[in-house]
């Protein structure tokens, strides 16, 4: 996927372009869980690259079994040529999925949207749901459309009855 900056931003769910050194957070803290969901698009300097980051951060991380902070969600983009940006790695839950599932870049960004999403209603991501949901491969899922599939090659002889013998 290669996409202009602004375009990759509105991906991303953030409604302005950033530059170098500008990032743009979102935060939700559930009390019940004690977990606070931290999310970010942050550009480096330069504006040499673009990264999208979500954690979680646990008040007793033991009783959670995880290490604290606990990296969600990395997708990092980087400028090309023609003044575009592509994604060039997305890792969740520690699992690289670049090129693993058939639009990886796009789900990558979907799957973060629908994180912040889930922050701004005040929300804990299910993580879990929104993988099995986003992070799929089209074709385990039976796939959409035709794309990919071959229509089948009739001969027009063998269509109007002047294939058979008599």
């Amino acid at each position: 996927m290669r996409v202009e900056l602004k375009k990759l931003m509105e991906e991303l769910g953030v409604g302005r372009i950033l530059h170098a050194y500008e990032s743009q957070p979102w935060l939700h803290y559930d009390d019940e869980q004690g977990i606070t969901c931290s999310a970010e698009v942050r550009v480096g300097p330069g504006a040499s690259k673009i990264e999208a980051e979500l954690q979680f951060l646990y008040d007793e991380p033991e009783q959670h079994n995880k290490e604290n902070p606990y990296q969600i969600m990395l997708l990092r983009a980087m400028p090309v040529k023609s003044g575009e940006w592509q994604i060039d790695a997305l890792w969740v839950k520690s699992e690289n999925y670049v090129n693993t599932i058939g639009g990886w870049d796009r789900k990558g960004c979907a799957f973060f949207k629908a994180c912040i999403q889930a922050i701004q209603m005040g929300d804990l991501p299910d993580i879990e749901e929104l993988i099995r949901t986003i992070l799929v491969d089209d074709a385990a899922r039976g796939g959409s459309g035709r794309i990919g599939r071959k229509s089948p090659v009739a001969k027009a002889g063998a269509l109007m009855g002047m294939g058979k013998k008599p």
